[in-house]
């Protein structure tokens, strides 16, 4: 049952101990709050509800006026408590309405769990009987305790979720004790119900879940394909101190997407599309996709492949929750600057777009069991940068986060220079130590991974790549644009392939070099040819070149934090350099480091 017990296993891979980051701003979430208030009046309505059953069997089963007005009553007190939540979190800019269950709704679905129990426990009982009619009495009361306890607990993780999901598991291990040895009792006594200890715990259980889920999962979000979101960019959106604008880099609207999951878990998952930090790659050749068309490419219900196909049985991801982070503005999901290119505004506002989503996410998935972080490209970067910040807003969550195909491998030329026109330091977490002095020492990302796997040492964090990630948007033509910035290199841009070798050495010694500093939490995987990225290919779950593990097996081990999840890498240079079909090559061949080698097109590099 998903609210008795928090599945969180470690099998035997040991990541250390939780540590439990304090939001930045402090105090409840206004999302969280309306929550948690609304379990609490669902828990005092289930346990009134049960009780005036329990004083209409206990009567003998004749007093329905008694018992429809102790009914009402208790719907009454829910129905007003749901409304003042609402209008609570309203005033703060929270729409706690859309968040769960409409209070109508939720009246019917516990009335008729517990009328259900009812009837399973009167079962094989003369009310008639004093000892029949005491023994129902007891246990629809037992059942009343148990229900009201196991929503007051999830009020309470819900409120405060960084205190962690123990006090709630615990408290849940007792209330369930007590049902049992209640129920046990009643029918040690000789109580002829038809009602098992099975049946009505089972029952119990399942009147909880229901109310916690649709509390805490919006079942307002369409859960059989992705919603398109569409932010306005004026007068802004509050969230926490901040005043986002939402919107793409020329000024189009911004647009997001979402799918709700049979399961409590969340994939936040960033997209990817290119990077821009002057005249040259923002306006003139325009290395960054521009705008989000929700009609087009940009919508995920588009995507059938990899791990966008929702339909295949091996999909870890097919049955959760999702937002899927569009991007738009050249700046790695974390810039918050406008800059005027060759007359040419652009709005650098990925910040702005990827909070707009992280609200609109905590405030419909409250309290996730499981969060995986992840993204594609310049989504990888998104997905790194951002995850701390979803740790303040997710605390109790179990986390795994993976950039795919962003390793980080650029010029300390850029990270001194063009990088600083995102305004990227705006919004690092200063209080974790490291992360602002590993972009202003030029050391960049792996400092960053480093600090952040140790500020979060529960976490478990990777990086996938090939070994010679190709094209002109995969990471080695992006970084031969750094190596050529001046403008009279501008023709070099086209040339990618030229800069594969040396791309390759450092982003290999990178990756080395931090999972030699952070050897508990962090793993790196590298796969064989040019490709770049993997999250939309089939190849996630058939690709073994090179003797390393299907990328979906490393991906559940790495969730599961189990033995499977070690640094994995193609065996050797010759493997690691022979392209698979669909892989990106030289226009013709050869044109070093790519021959043709037999049937085979190879990279040798010296």
């Amino acid at each position: 049952m998903r609210s008795r017990v928090l599945l969180c296993a470690f099998a035997a891979f040991a990541i250390a101990a939780p540590t439990i980051a304090v939001p930045a701003h402090a105090g409840t979430y206004p999302g969280n709050k309306c929550a948690a208030d609304k379990l609490k009046s669902a828990s005092g309505k289930c346990k009134a509800a049960f009780a005036a059953l329990a004083k209409f069997a206990g009567g003998g089963g004749t007093d329905t006026a008694t018992r429809d007005a102790a009914l009402g009553k208790a719907s009454g007190k829910m129905g007003a408590a749901w409304s003042k939540a609402e209008g609570k979190a309203g005033a703060k800019g929270v729409d706690c309405v859309d968040m769960t269950l409409a209070t109508g709704d939720m009246q019917t679905l516990v009335d008729n769990a517990v009328n259900a129990v009812y009837a399973d426990v009167v079962g094989g009982l003369n009310l008639s009987s004093k000892g029949d009619a005491k023994c129902a009495a007891a246990l629809l009361q037992s059942a009343g305790n148990a229900c009201a306890a196991y929503l007051k607990n999830e009020a309470g993780y819900v409120q405060k979720l960084a205190a962690g999901p123990g006090k709630r598991d615990a408290g849940n291990t007792k209330a369930a004790a007590k049902l049992t040895a209640a129920v046990n009792k009643q029918l040690a006594a000789s109580c002829p119900t038809t009602a098992t200890v099975s049946s009505i715990s089972t029952a119990v259980d399942s009147l909880a879940d229901d109310v916690t889920t649709n509390v805490i999962v919006s079942p307002n979000v369409d859960d059989t394909q992705f919603t398109t979101m569409s932010p306005a960019e004026y007068p802004g959106i509050q969230y926490e101190k901040d005043t986002l604008h939402p919107i793409c880099s020329l000024g189009t609207p911004y647009h997001y997407f979402v799918k709700r999951g049979s399961e409590n878990k969340l994939l936040i998952y960033y997209q990817g599309g290119g990077a821009c930090w002057d005249y040259n790659t923002c306006v003139f050749l325009g290395t960054f996709d521009k705008d989000v068309n929700p009609s087009g490419s940009d919508n995920p219900n588009s995507v059938t492949t990899g791990f966008g196909d929702l339909t295949n049985p091996d999909n870890p991801f097919k049955d959760w929750n999702i937002v899927f982070v569009s991007y738009c503005t050249g700046d790695i999901h974390f810039g918050d600057n406008q800059l005027t290119y060759g007359g040419t505004p652009i709005r650098h506002r990925g910040w702005h777009n990827a909070r707009t989503v992280e609200k609109w996410a905590r405030e419909h998935f409250v309290a996730p069991d499981e969060i995986f972080v992840t993204g594609s490209s310049a989504g990888a970067y998104g997905a790194l940068f951002n995850a701390p910040l979803h740790h303040d807003v997710w605390p109790g969550s179990k986390f795994s986060v993976l950039g795919d195909a962003g390793n980080g491998v650029i010029t300390p030329s850029f990270l001194q220079n063009e990088f600083n026109n995102w305004n990227f330091l705006a919004h690092l977490p200063a209080k974790i130590p490291g992360v602002v002095e590993a972009i202003t020492s030029g050391v960049g990302l792996p400092a960053y991974t480093e600090a952040v796997a140790k500020y979060y040492p529960n976490t478990a964090w990777g990086h996938y790549s090939t070994a010679y990630d190709g094209a002109t948007g995969g990471q080695t033509g992006f970084y031969n644009v750094m190596l050529n910035l001046h403008p009279l290199n501008l023709l070099e841009w086209a040339n990618w392939w030229h800069a594969t070798c040396q791309w390759n050495s450092v982003m290999v010694q990178q990756a080395h070099a931090t999972a030699a500093a952070a050897p508990n939490n962090y793993r790196y995987y590298i796969g064989t040819g040019s490709r770049h990225t993997m999250w939309g290919y089939d190849k996630v779950y058939t690709d073994t070149t090179g003797n390393v593990p299907t990328i979906v097996d490393w991906v559940n081990a790495m969730r599961g934090r189990t033995v499977g999840w070690t640094n994995a890498e193609c065996d050797s240079p010759t493997s690691c350099g022979t392209l698979l079909p669909g892989d990106p090559q030289p226009p013709t061949l050869p044109d070093p480091p790519f021959s043709q080698a037999g049937p085979d097109v190879v990279i040798t590099c010296p």
